[in-house]
């Protein structure tokens, strides 16, 4: 009996270890920038809108599970000046890998830098934020709101996050821009900083944010959450529903 313990052991063992060189291997060999026109087609496809990842795609797997992308690219619809709906500078996010089994969330970093968004509307009024994903007329009938939320429940059930921890999350040197057409309105929220700070389910997360409202210093520092308990509120009021 102790053999075959000691054996299980070892094979366990070994299979751990070549695993983990697999993991630490495996991006080595993928040529991840071969999948970028495939990416930009089925975010277009999901979006209605034009997709362009104009930098590189760097991916990990062990310990953490990354992925890096630069100079991101949602266009507009036909109709408005701006070429670009929204922009990204630059993406950088890690999660650890074996706690995801257990459903245990631990991301180590979520850093979107230089992200600049371009409300607009339209002369006639329509928002070019207006319409993103929405399929097609005639695809197939809506889902009756009970059916949907019966989906949504199960959705819910199915994929519950025992635990979530983030080490960094930070928008840095953000941009909104949002101009109306016919009124010849113009705002800007511009150098735009967040940071969320003891990140979990079961903690408030503390938060600062810093930026200028047309020329203006903007500040905020705070507290929200626990994230649970606002999750179980909107469970116990959509059931109430």
């Amino acid at each position: 009996m102790r053999k075959a313990i000691k054996w299980i052991g070892i094979i366990g063992g070994a299979f751990v270890i070549v695993l983990i060189a697999a993991l630490l291997v495996i991006p080595m060999f993928i040529d991840v920038q071969s999948y970028k026109p495939e990416i930009e087609k089925e975010v277009t496809k999901a979006t209605g809108r034009p997709f362009k990842i104009g930098g590189d795609l760097r991916l990990s797997l062990f310990p953490w599970a990354g992925l890096a992308f630069s100079d991101l690219h949602l266009g507009n619809p036909p109709g408005y000046k701006e070429k670009d709906f929204l922009s990204i500078k630059s993406f950088d996010a890690k999660v650890k890998l074996i706690p995801l089994l257990s459903r245990n969330i631990q991301i180590e970093r979520f850093v979107i830098d230089t992200p600049k968004a371009v409300l607009e509307k339209s002369k006639e009024g329509r928002g070019n934020w207006e319409g993103i994903g929405k399929p097609a007329e005639g695809t197939g009938s809506k889902p009756s709101d009970e059916k949907t939320g019966g989906l949504q429940r199960e959705s819910h059930e199915a994929f519950p996050i025992k635990g979530l921890k983030v080490g960094e999350f930070a928008i840095t040197n953000g941009l909104i821009l949002y101009t109306d057409q016919a009124s010849g309105t113009k705002r800007e929220l511009s150098n735009v900083n967040l940071r969320l700070m003891e990140l979990s389910l079961d903690q408030p997360i503390r938060l600062t944010l810093s930026a200028l409202m047309d020329g203006k210093p903007l500040s905020l520092e705070g507290q929200v959450g626990p994230p649970d308990r606002i999750q179980a509120r909107e469970r116990s009021l959509s059931m109430s529903q």
